[in-house]
C-alpha cells in the first residue's frame, strides 16, 4: 500500500469515527465532553452511570479514532517533507499532535476507569475530578497548537491546501479556545463547531495527500511542496 493511499484510507475512516461520536452525542446525549467541565462528585458520577454500555462505547471509538488520526498526521508529515516543506515545523507539530494522541488515551483510559469506580458506589474524589479536566484542557490546548502549526507546514499552491491551512488558523485555533471562556450556553454550539473541523480537516486531508497517480508515489499529488507562513 501506497502512502497516500494509506493515508486516505486512515483519514477517511478517521473521519467516520467523529461522525460516529457526532451522531451517538446528538441522539443519546453521551460522550465525553460532559466529562471534561467539573463537576461535584455526586453530579459527575451520575453522568458516568447515565449509559455506562454507550459511554464505553464512544470511548472505544475515541480509542480507535486516536490511532486513525495519528498515522494519518504522521503519514502527511511524511508527504509534506519528502516536498520539501520545513522538516522542523512539519515534525515540531506532528510531535505536537502525538503527544495530544497521548494524552487523548490517557483520558479515556481514566473515564473507563471511573465507570467502573461509579459502577461499583465508590466516591470519585474532586481532586480526581479536576486532574481529569485539567488533562482534557491540557490534550485540546497542546492539540490547537500542534493543528495551528501543521497549518503553516501546509503548501497554498492548491485551493484545498488554502482551505485547510486557513480552517487551522481562523477556525479550530480561536474556536477551541473560546470554547473555555464563554458561557456555557455559547460553548456547546462551539463544541459542535470543533467537531465539524476535525471532520472537514481530516477530509480535506484525503484529499490533498490521498491521492497517488499511476503509482508514482507521494509527491505525485503534492507537486512544488513549500512552506506557507500565516497571513
Amino acid at each position: 500500500m501506497s502512502l497516500p493511499v494509506f493515508l486516505r484510507n486512515t483519514a477517511l475512516a478517521a473521519a467516520g469515527c467523529v461522525l460516529a461520536m457526532l451522531m451517538i452525542f446528538a441522539i443519546t446525549g453521551v460522550g465525553q465532553d460532559p466529562l471534561q467541565a467539573l463537576h461535584s462528585p455526586e453530579a459527575y458520577a451520575a453522568l458516568l452511570l447515565s449509559n455506562p454500555p454507550v459511554l464505553r462505547a464512544v470511548l472505544a471509538i475515541d480509542n480507535l479514532f486516536v490511532a486513525l488520526y495519528l498515522s494519518t498526521f504522521i503519514a502527511a508529515g511524511l508527504i509534506l517533507v519528502q516536498g520539501g516543506a520545513v522538516r522542523g515545523l512539519v515534525w515540531i507539530s506532528v510531535g505536537l499532535i502525538g503527544v495530544t494522541g497521548f494524552l487523548d488515551l490517557l483520558e479515556n483510559l481514566h473515564f473507563l476507569t471511573l465507570i467502573n469506580l461509579a459502577e461499583r458506589s465508590v466516591e470519585i474524589h474532586p481532586l480526581e475530578i479536576g486532574a481529569q479536566v485539567m488533562e482534557s484542557l491540557l490534550k485540546f490546548h497542546i492539540s490547537y497548537v500542534g493543528l495551528f502549526l501543521f497549518g503553516s507546514a501546509l503548501p497554498l499552491e492548491r485551493p484545498l491546501g488554502r482551505l485547510l491551512a486557513r480552517l487551522s488558523w481562523f477556525v479550530q485555533l480561536p474556536v477551541g479556545i473560546a470554547i473555555y471562556v464563554v458561557p456555557p450556553t455559547l460553548a456547546l454550539p462551539l463544541v459542535f463547531v470543533r467537531f465539524s473541523y476535525f471532520l472537514a480537516g481530516l477530509l480535506l486531508l484525503a484529499r490533498i495527500f490521498g491521492r497517488a497517480p499511476g503509482g508514482s508515489g507521494a509527491l505525485a499529488s503534492l507537486p512544488n511542496t513549500k512552506p506557507s507562513a500565516v497571513g
